[in-house]
């Protein structure tokens, strides 16, 4: 049981210090929180199979709920591609692709003032943390 406790903890931590460091450098851009709160999520429930797993409650049940959500993410992907997808997702890909052309500057400069330090990421966790 200490062992998931520290599990949760653990994930709870890495979510939060990933997403402070993806709002701190793209938190100025239109998909910058987004991303973080996308990031953190992925980590936190990655976390939380890993504790129930250690907990060995209904083992074959979080394993198999695990597989499935990796299964839906890979099967949609090759569905939406293959599909007829292929001519969508090249016009997508490119306008992307164009987005980030047209950003680079505003990531670098965005980045070039808010360059992650060790000690702002501790101070905003702490923030948040409420220490």
């Amino acid at each position: 049981m200490i062992a998931a406790i520290i599990i949760v903890v653990v994930a709870a931590a890495v979510a939060t210090a990933a997403k402070t460091l993806v709002e701190s450098t793209l938190g100025g851009l239109s998909y910058g929180s987004m991303l973080a709160n996308v990031a953190a999520g992925a980590i936190v429930a990655v976390g939380g199979f890993a504790a129930l797993n250690q907990l060995q409650i209904a083992p074959a049940i979080v394993n198999g709920l695990y597989y499935a959500v990796l299964a839906v993410v890979a099967g949609s992907a090759i569905v939406a591609i293959g599909g007829g997808g292929i001519q969508p997702m090249r016009q997508q890909w490119e306008k992307t692709m164009t987005k980030m052309q047209e950003q680079a500057p505003q990531v670098k400069q965005q980045a070039q003032q808010n360059p992650p330090s060790p000690d702002r990421l501790r101070r905003t966790v702490q923030e948040r943390v409420g220490r």
